[in-house]
């Protein structure tokens, strides 16, 4: 008995450790399916369904599927493919646009897990890697506010990855159609898109892929407008560009400097300001701030440290290794998905405090960073001579990563942030007997 337990031991790490694309088409697939059935699972326990209708901006969206847009208000109402779309399965399943919502959020969190599954398990990243993409916070918080277009958006942002995988990039750039639709950031998502793949793709086809990306945004750009005629601006009543770029302070000063800013047209911080001057912008006529406040501060650390468990650790760490590793440029096909991946994702997380008041859940738009490109990053470093300690080391990192959401379930604020900074500090400590020193020379392999 105790041979076996020796012999066993070595197997089962040899098991977790091994890499994805070892598997065999057939067990590929099961090994998807099973992760997908957790991550969706464990999601769902997670999420009181009856409260998604409640959660913030909500009815802005409703009012869309019901056919109300003329009294949303922007930019509610340029987010317009989305709701129209849970309206249609509402129809198709009885009339119920709330279980529209609900069928289209089962879809796309089914299918935005799979494609996230199915794109690691092209890598050489060990198998036990399926498991930490699925149990992560994130997707709680994607299904917490199914009723805004995020979880949708999602769906279809996985699949301009899952085309930038196939490199079918003609089709990639149609992708900006249905996102322009879905939410006007998908401007920064073209800009990524080209970032990306300008430098790997052939000067004729550049030109062709760049065009036609550009015209399907435009394009939706003016469906939008037509879908979104004689809704009401918003309540600055200031131009939809000048209200755009007058987020971007108000939200800086709120989100990362700390101080609560104030104007008469929008007191949800407080009735009285502490300090005013008198302005005339739309319907504001002052602007001012409520005070200061490190507490928006103090939840962006939590966020940070909890929504993607310790995957952003392990990203952090790859892409510094990555910047110095001699074979990145020996795969475009590849280094295109990557590099959208990296720089889309960095970007949303960077911006995160700048797009809105709650940004925590703003967050969960940089997913391909820790999600996608961390797979891709670990494909990398992928060395066959590892002994059992770093093989066990591994398994540590993944269940640290794994007791990270249980962190959330503690009482107490700062006590949360506190044990969450002892599970990144072991995490570390593990990642580094895992990962040892620098490889500089490893060509990965590519699974097709």
């Amino acid at each position: 008995m105790a041979e076996r337990a020796d012999e066993g031991l070595p197997r089962l790490l040899a098991a977790l450790t091994a890499p994805m694309c070892a598997w065999s088409t057939l067990a590929r697939w099961m090994a998807i399916f099973a992760a997908v059935l957790l991550g969706v699972g464990t999601t769902l326990m997670l999420v009181s369904l009856p409260t998604v209708f409640h959660s913030p901006d909500s009815s802005h969206y409703l009012q869309i599927a019901n056919g109300h847009t003329i009294d949303v208000m922007q930019p509610f109402a340029s987010r317009q493919l989305g709701a129209r779309v849970a309206a249609w399965l509402g129809r198709l399943f009885g009339g119920d646009v709330r279980l529209g919502f609900l069928v289209q959020a089962g879809l796309s969190l089914v299918f935005a897990m799979g494609a996230t599954c199915w794109l690691a398990a092209r890598t050489t990243a060990p198998r036990w890697l399926l498991v930490a993409l699925m149990l992560v916070p994130s997707w709680s918080v994607l299904v917490q506010y199914l009723v805004l277009p995020d979880l949708w958006y999602a769906a279809l942002l996985a699949g301009l990855l899952v085309l930038l995988a196939k490199e079918r990039y003609l089709w990639a750039a149609l992708m900006m159609w249905p996102l322009m639709l879905s939410r006007e950031s998908t401007s920064l998502t073209l800009v990524c898109f080209l970032a990306a793949g300008w430098a790997r793709w052939q000067r004729r086809e550049r030109w062709m892929y760049a065009g036609t990306a550009v015209a399907s945004a435009g394009i939706a750009s003016v469906v939008v407008g037509r879908l979104a005629a004689g809704s009401p601006g918003n309540k600055e009543h200031l131009p939809q560009m000048v209200y755009l770029f007058a987020k971007v302070p108000w939200n800086f000063l709120r989100n990362v400097v700390g101080m609560q800013p104030w104007s008469d047209a929008n007191t949800d911080l407080c009735r009285v300001p502490v300090w005013s001057i008198p302005v005339r912008i739309g319907s504001m006529h002052a602007v001012g701030t409520c005070g200061f406040s490190l507490v928006q501060q103090l939840i962006a650390v939590e966020g940070t440290l909890t929504n993607f468990g310790l995957l952003p650790l392990l990203a952090a760490v790859l892409w510094w290794r990555h910047r110095r590793w001699a074979g990145r440029e020996q795969n475009p096909a590849r280094s295109v998905l990557l590099r959208f991946a990296l720089l889309y994702g960095g970007v949303c997380y960077v911006l995160a405090p700048v797009l809105g008041a709650g940004f925590v859940h703003l967050m969960q738009y940089a997913w391909p960073l820790f999600l996608v490109a961390v797979p891709l990053l670990l494909e990398e470093f992928r060395r066959e001579d590892l002994d059992t300690r770093q093989k066990v080391a591994q398994i540590g990192f993944l269940a640290m990563h794994l007791l990270v959401p249980l962190v959330l379930l503690w009482p107490w604020f700062l006590s949360r942030q506190v044990f969450a900074l002892a599970i990144w500090g072991a995490g570390y400590l593990l990642l580094r007997e895992w990962l040892g020193l620098p490889i500089t020379e490893t060509v990965s392999a590519t699974v097709k």
